[in-house]
């Protein structure tokens, strides 16, 4: 019925139409229908092209070499254009002026061969923050460096020092004083000392404490790992390996550790006889089975090495925070406070008693070479971390009946209310310190102030275009492109402009730092359980806030996808696969840190290697 009625009536009319219809008709039809076409793919393409920061940014996060990581990092610079504000040197977060004109000073003192005016200028001007080159937020636009001119200062310094070092070596002079061995001593060990030294921190981290591995390993490879390194519980195992170690010996550990790690026999120690089955691992005392592994790889590599031995072999200076509840052990062990402490014991000691054995204690080496208790007379607990706070409590409560809760609670009680990491800094002149904090979960709220944030300023200048830029903006000139557009006094304010206002990173650093003191006052009335303090109580150096923002670093690695990490530390069967992965966790949170690093320790570095060159030559 309906097909006979399309036949006999539709179908007539169409063709009625059609036959008879003006060609110009169709011509306009065709027309529409071209547009129509035309927009629907424009938007269709508008709304599924890519972002190429975003594509960049998202490479970013899953690079897995340095090179890689610098490579994309690079491009995300030229898009944003980043590399224009590296080369205008004008900011208002330093003095562009001072630093200018010290450049001048040490750069003509150089060519005309004047030693004691660069020694005169190096002595009273080389601090570490000098003219504000070391303000975190000058190293928060671009992933490859700050200001050009911060980095040109800091190469003339180190071309200072060079030439210094080659200067007084020069036997050819005829001025006696610049030929004296003492002279070259006496400089380097007073521009060292008044400089200050560096601390590599390891903070616990007893999930998470491979990440400090990683730290380590992307620092060394980069020529910036301090020479004084401490850390508590995880931490401390790392930095013992590390400072017990030669380079020879160090690189292929940090290059393959997780197949060096499985030659380890996991029953060749007592380690495991407290501990049940995974779960109660991990919540109840905190450590995972790839810490447990890496505590028996760490005991069977160093040893029984004492603090002293360690400095005599690898000249690093290995600290380690314990908490005794007895004050006459010291609460930081080096090679000054504790030269015959065995290493491996006090890594115990600093994980506390109760965790991987009720029997903890220091073990020394005698003058007989034998080992043998440290104090036999004294019955002395160590704490463990999480249990442990630099801040007096508001209240104390009597609640706890059992007799183990009283004797924490006395043992608390009898230990000093300062921190280790104050008498670090009186033994070692440190007044700067990395903290590496194996807390991933935090780090949105803790590393806020060292991220990047990007901001792209239009479309990116070509290379050409860019030369011609700042080859003109010298001579106060316009600059003219190859479309014969010139670029206006406002273009130049926006390519180049400082560091902008971003109401999102306020936010965020505010609602992270008002955490952080909800915590620390629970922590102070006693409100938090033990798991609790695991996992959001660190400890960290004594410093005024004011100071803070030059006086540390603070690298968090961050975990991109959270659940399925925290999968990990459960995971038994995957211990060798989680080992390399954790490592790589770590590396990744220093790359973005080197600029800052290199700025604020390359000089410190390099007086210390002219130091101890002539301080053996003497």
């Amino acid at each position: 019925m309906i097909k006979s009625i399309i036949y006999t009536l539709f179908l007539p009319i169409i063709a009625f139409i059609i036959n008879n219809t003006p060609s110009f008709i169709w011509a306009i039809t065709d027309f529409i229908i071209d547009i129509c076409f035309f927009w629907v793919k424009k938007l269709y393409h508008i709304y599924n092209r890519k972002n190429p920061l975003k594509e960049l940014i998202k490479k970013l996060k899953n690079v897995s070499s340095y090179n890689e990581w610098k490579t994309t990092a690079s491009k995300i610079d030229i898009l944003t254009n980043m590399d224009l504000w590296r080369q205008n040197f004008i900011s208002k977060h330093y003095d562009y002026l001072l630093i200018n004109e010290r450049i001048k000073l040490l750069s003509s003192a150089r060519s005309n061969k004047d030693p004691q005016l660069i020694m005169s200028l190096l002595r009273s001007g080389l601090i570490r923050n000098f003219g504000g080159i070391a303000q975190k937020r000058l190293y928060l636009k671009s992933y490859m460096g700050t200001k050009f001119k911060i980095e040109e200062y800091i190469n003339e310094i180190l071309n200072c020092l060079d030439y210094l070092n080659e200067s007084l070596n020069d036997d050819d002079t005829n001025e006696f004083i610049m030929n004296s061995k003492q002279l070259k001593l006496d400089f380097f060990h007073d521009a060292r000392q008044s400089f200050g030294s560096t601390a590599l921190l390891l903070q616990g981290g007893s999930l998470f404490g491979l990440c400090h591995l990683g730290v380590v390993k992307a620092l060394y490879f980069k020529g910036l790992l301090p020479r004084i390194i401490g850390g508590s519980a995880v931490g401390a195992a790392v930095a013992s390996l590390v400072c017990t170690l030669n380079d020879e010996d160090l690189t292929p550990i940090l290059v393959n550790i997780g197949d060096l790690m499985k030659n380890i026999d996991i029953l060749n120690h007592e380690i495991d006889e407290r501990y049940g089955n995974v779960i109660e691992n991990v919540v109840k005392k905190g450590y995972s089975q790839d810490i447990l592994l890496f505590l028996k790889f760490v005991r069977d590599t160093i040893g029984d090495l004492t603090f002293e031995e360690a400095y005599m072999k690898t000249e690093k200076i290995l600290n380690i925070v314990v908490h005794p509840t007895n004050q006459c052990v010291p609460s930081l062990l080096n090679y000054i406070t504790a030269p015959n402490a065995i290493i491996w014991t006090a890594i115990y000691a600093s994980i506390g008693t109760g965790v991987l054995s009720d029997d903890v204690a220091l073990y020394v080496k005698d003058f007989n070479n034998e080992i043998v208790l440290q104090n036999k007379d004294l019955d002395v607990k160590f704490l463990k971390p999480q249990d442990v706070t630099y801040h007096q409590q508001y209240f104390r409560f009597n609640s706890k009946e059992n007799n183990e809760g009283d004797a924490q609670e006395k043992a608390t009680m009898v230990l000093q209310q300062q921190s280790p990491y104050t008498r670090l800094t009186e033994l070692f002149n440190v007044n700067h310190f990395v903290i590496s904090l194996a807390r991933p979960y935090l780090a949105p709220l803790i590393s806020d102030d060292l991220k990047h944030y990007h901001s792209s300023y239009g479309k990116p200048l070509i290379y050409e275009k860019k030369k011609k830029f700042f080859n003109n903006e010298k001579n106060n000139t316009d600059i003219d492109d190859d479309n014969n557009t010139i670029l206006s006094k406002k273009d130049i304010e926006k390519y180049t402009k400082d560091t902008s206002y971003n109401l999102m990173k306020r936010l965020k650093t505010i609602i992270g730092m008002e955490i952080q003191h909800r915590l620390i006052v629970l922590n102070k009335l006693g409100l938090l359980t033990e798991f609790m303090k695991r996992f959001f109580i660190d400890e960290k150096p004594t410093a005024l806030q004011s100071l803070a923002s030059i006086r540390e670093i603070t690298i968090v690695p961050e975990l991109r996808y959270l659940m399925k990490d925290f999968s990990r530390v459960f995971d038994v069967h995957r211990t060798m696969e989680n080992i390399p992965y954790w490592v790589l966790v770590g590396e990744k949170s220093v790359w973005p840190l080197f600029p800052l690093l290199w700025t604020r320790c390359a000089i410190e570095f390099a007086l210390d290697d002219l130091y101890n060159l002539h301080r053996k030559r003497g």
